[in-house]
């Protein structure tokens, strides 16, 4: 599909003293071996002090220091149930997991005991001024869970006296003082914890209560909970970054290799070719259960392909060339827009069905997407104006724009983004069928492609004068990655995130080749040969084995997959770099 200048319509998450009972493990004031004589001392104060270690230097392992070390294989060995390990951990070595003082902390926390976890909570390293703000947010968490409970156990006048003698006067976030006074008034328990956002007594809540206090406690003195696990995710995410071909449903870990996917298993291979247009095949979309494939063409027509048998179910045939198309969130219905006819139109995708035309644009349809519950859309046109329709064809509301080349909804149907005929990226709000204006980008260049993350914070854009894909930050409307490599001067050429975890971008290319480039490192990783015309547009499949669908002006679309040998032939038209 050409672009032109002289038109506008180019398109496309109470027993202070018991042991600890939450898997971090207990630690007495001193305890000896008699084969090495190491005693475990405990200051009041909740700090922790290795008798056998006279140097004030603690003892390094490379740059890890022994001691924390020890202390984070002991709250590992009590998490995964090695008490008596952990006891004799602490013998051998002379180091406690933590202060007795931590301990009751914990436990008093765990039972309820309100008032013993305030008084152990001041003895803590670091909260000995009654004025500091980390432990006048700490007594506010207590209170708060403490306020809480009363009310769950309906003693409301109790928790009201809480509200105003004990959170009140800390001085705290008023907002919050605000969203617990309105829990006064509700009518059930039910209502209390959704409004509060919190399960309950007999729930998690108290374990929550820990890890919120954390961030007020020094980490040295009260262990994160499950501390070793974390850092050893933190590695895996680590390498997972430095991947380059990384795809979650094929990733393995081990704590005794790095992480590295084997690139053979990235889809660089052409595992079918679909023919059955006459014409060009300007886009490509796999529907939400990865099942069929729509592909829409100059020749008039959209073909919908079983990915299982790789052939055709349906040859959708309208009047005029067929430039975009898109599946409901159900996957039973399918919109397609035309490019003479100003019109775009609803079909049954497994019948063949035409169920409507929508005919109210004055110029050319560019997109259409729609929203969550499958009975609403938007469209775009180069009229200057957006509309969002019902699917019996009413109009629930009509916006002036500038002239749209394409959108992208976010899943929760909440936030609209838009590509102009004038160099912009548009954001919107959708709040009860209307478009509140967020604010734009100005790109560099004339932009012909966009695709965003599922969660809708990131934007992926193709420019035509300088040959590059952007990828941009729109909460703060900044660009922070390009790609180049691929050649894109005359045409409309739609790019798109690839991976299960969107790791990759993918973008056709005039020079007749799909090029895919490592998203966080903007390396290019591929440049796959096989068609014979310009590739309009690339497509990932969103469930299943990594698969994706390219597009091209050689009236074929190729299926790129994992070589498992059975494609010897078309192996030979993937090239890799």
């Amino acid at each position: 599909m050409q672009i032109t200048n002289a038109s506008p319509s180019a398109t496309q998450q109470h027993n202070g003293n018991s042991s600890n009972d939450n898997g971090n493990g207990s630690s007495s004031s001193s305890s000896s071996n008699n084969n090495n004589n190491k005693t475990i001392s405990q200051q009041g104060n909740g700090s922790i002090h290795n008798n056998n270690n006279n140097n004030s230097q603690p003892e390094m392992l490379g740059r890890v220091n022994k001691q924390e070390l020890v202390r984070l294989i002991l709250q590992s060995l009590n998490d995964l149930g090695y008490q008596n390990a952990a006891k004799t951990l602490e013998q051998d070595s002379g180091i406690a997991l933590e202060s007795e003082t931590v301990t009751r902390f914990r436990a008093a926390i765990l039972a309820g005991d309100w008032s013993l976890a305030e008084s152990l909570l001041t003895m803590l390293p670091g909260n000995d001024d009654p004025e500091s703000t980390d432990l006048l947010q700490a007594q506010f968490l207590i209170r708060q869970q403490k306020f809480l409970e009363l009310l769950e156990a309906q003693k409301t006048m109790k928790a009201l006296h809480v509200l105003r003698n004990e959170l009140t006067p800390l001085g705290q976030s008023i907002d919050r003082l605000h969203q617990l006074s309105s829990l006064i008034f509700c009518s059930s328990v039910q209502d209390i914890r959704a409004q509060a956002q919190w399960d309950g007594v007999d729930g998690s809540s108290r374990q929550q209560l820990l890890v919120d206090l954390q961030q007020y406690i020094s980490p040295s003195t009260m262990i994160p909970k499950e501390r070793l696990l974390t850092l050893i995710n933190q590695a895996f995410e680590y390498q997972q970054r430095h991947c380059l071909y990384h795809s979650n449903s094929v990733a393995e870990y081990s704590l005794f290799e790095n992480h590295l996917c084997d690139k053979t298993h990235f889809p660089s291979t052409t595992i079918r070719v679909l023919e059955g247009h006459e014409d060009e095949v300007w886009h490509v979309s796999f529907s939400h259960n990865g099942r069929y494939l729509s592909s829409v063409s100059r020749d008039k027509t959209c073909i919908i392909w079983d990915l299982e048998t790789f052939e055709k179910v349906q040859v959708l045939s309208g009047q005029d060339a067929a430039s975009y198309c898109a599946w409901s969130p159900d996957d039973s219905k399918l919109l397609v827009c035309g490019t003479d006819n100003n019109c775009f139109y609803l079909w049954d995708p497994m019948s063949g069905e035409l169920l409507h035309t929508y005919n109210e644009h004055k110029e050319q349809v560019t997109g259409v997407v729609w929203l969550p519950d499958g009975e609403h859309f938007i469209s775009s046109a180069c009229d200057k104006s957006i509309c969002l329709w019902n699917i019996d064809g009413e109009i629930k509301s009509r916006w002036q724009t500038p002239r749209t080349l394409e959108m992208k909804v976010t899943k929760d149907g909440k936030r609209l983004v838009t590509i102009t005929y004038d160099k912009f990226i548009e954001i919107y709000n959708i709040e009860n069928f209307r478009l509140n204006d967020v604010g734009k980008i100005e790109e560099s260049g004339a932009i012909t492609s966009l695709s965003i993350t599922q969660d809708g914070r990131y934007a992926l854009t193709n420019v035509t004068e300088t040959q590059e894909l952007h990828l941009w930050d729109l909460e703060e409307r900044q660009l922070i990655r390009k790609y180049t490599g691929q050649k894109q001067k005359s045409f409309v050429i739609r790019s798109t995130f690839g991976g299960d975890d969107e790791s990759f971008i993918l973008s056709g290319s005039e020079d007749n080749c799909v090029y895919i480039w490592s998203r966080d490192y903007q390396t290019l990783l591929e440049v796959l040969e096989g068609h014979t015309g310009i590739v309009n547009c690339t497509s990932w499949c969103p469930v299943g084995p990594p698969m994706f669908a390219s597009a091209s002006d050689d009236k074929t679309v190729r299926i790129w997959g994992v070589d498992d040998g059975s494609n010897k032939e078309m192996n030979e038209d993937a090239i890799l770099v």
